[in-house]
């Protein structure tokens, strides 16, 4: 039912002991800890945390296939193994990269994820939407050390440092798939932006979509004081979003271009077909923009949280709420499912060995289907509930 399952488990039979006699799940960062308490070489470090990242997310995926654990309840605990592996990962890649070229002092980096990783909505194959921010005084312009770097470049350098480690490839492949468009500028910016020029670009120039993907940014690693003041300074952008009018035209004129250009790749694409996925996420994030300045709290990274946060507030009617949690679930369930059965882009008749998974799985969910034909239909009735809903709140994407 799931060949890239079977693959793993074929390369390493030590992985079937936790299958037979499954243990309690310790936090993945006492998990992290533990497994580093004699690590001193940061490719020991690289290669323990990608390990133990691959272990659980196996056990994580045969879970989700036997239904011991839901999409949310997986997406939480794969999103924690995320945050761990992160911060564990960083002060180390930071020590090597001052032992070499000095330190800035009174210098700093925060991690930022953003999109499934930030809203903690993670799956099997998520990769990671980061975002790195660094901090130092002023007056320190170079690091101090046997070799010296312009503060800036110092912290750009060291960024590149920390992608390389979390893309670095071992026996299991890489430990996340990295994606940083999302940061200020896109791919023409560094790599690493400092705190002064975040604040900056979002007050000037950020574009509404840039500050929609904000909704979702969460700093997962990092020294505390830095981590706050990275969090105050997402809040203020999001609060200066503007007009809530424009912010909701923009929407759904991005969302019409979205239509056009990344059309839904087949009928199993719960993500980009209309109704799917990004509809969903589309109306939440335009509605925490247009409401931020005025009530900051319903703001959330998480989809189904802020949905809940802003009908609890008045901002959205709490059936709409309830209907778009629901489908938001659905969709959830379906492509985690798909892609630990068929992968990316499952086309046409689905194989009978993975369709009996993926129905007790969207059965649990709410959907009741006993084959292929009642499940397609069951999702077309959801995702033109969905739509009516975002014509309702945001337009018609399609105009």
């Amino acid at each position: 039912a799931a060949p890239s399952l079977a693959d793993y488990l074929a390369q390493h039979p030590a992985a079937l002991e936790g299958l037979l006699a499954p243990q309690e799940d310790e936090p993945p960062a006492r998990l992290m800890r533990n497994r580093l308490h004699d690590a001193r070489l940061l490719e020991d470090v690289i290669g323990i945390i990608r390990r133990t990242v691959k272990e659980v997310d196996f056990s994580l995926s045969v879970a989700t296939m036997e239904g011991r654990l839901d999409a949310d309840a997986a997406a939480e605990r794969r999103s924690a193994l995320a945050d761990a592996a992160l911060a564990a990962l960083l002060p180390p890649v930071l020590a090597d990269f001052s032992a070499r070229f000095g330190s800035v002092r009174g210098g700093a980096m925060a991690v930022v994820l953003l999109g499934k990783a930030g809203g903690r909505e993670m799956m099997a194959g998520s990769d990671l939407d980061l975002m790195l921010i660094y901090a130092h005084p002023q007056d320190e312009i170079e690091s101090r050390g046997a070799r010296s770097l312009a503060s800036s470049q110092w912290f750009i350098r060291a960024a590149h440092s920390f992608v390389a480690a979390v893309t670095a490839p071992g026996a299991d492949g890489q430990l996340y798939a990295v994606d940083m468009r999302l940061r200020p500028s896109g791919k023409k910016g560094p790599v690493a932006v400092s705190l002064a020029s975040f604040q900056r670009y979002h007050a000037e120039n950020a574009w509404t979509w840039e500050r929609m993907a904000l909704t979702r940014a969460r700093v997962v690693a990092g020294p505390p004081p830095l981590r706050r003041l990275v969090a105050a300074a997402i809040a203020d952008a999001l609060a200066a979003a503007g007009d809530p009018a424009q912010i909701r035209t923009d929407a759904a004129a991005m969302r019409a271009r979205m239509r056009r250009d990344l059309p839904p790749d087949g009928e199993w694409d719960v993500k980009l077909r209309p109704g799917g996925l990004v509809d969903i996420e589309f109306v939440a994030q335009m509605l925490q923009l247009a409401a931020a300045r005025e009530d900051p709290g319903v703001c959330s990274p998480n989809t189904c949280e802020a949905l809940r946060r802003l009908a609890a507030a008045g901002r959205v009617d709490s059936a709409d709420s309830a209907l778009l949690i629901r489908a938001d679930r659905v969709w959830r369930t379906v492509q985690g499912m798909l892609r630990l059965t068929v992968g990316r882009g499952a086309q046409g008749e689905l194989p009978e060995a993975s369709l009996g998974p993926l129905l007790r799985a969207v059965t649990a969910a709410g959907v009741v289907a006993t084959d292929q034909r009642g499940l397609r239909a069951a999702l077309d009735a959801l995702a033109a509930e969905v739509s009516a809903v975002f014509a309702r709140i945001i337009g018609e994407a399609g105009a």
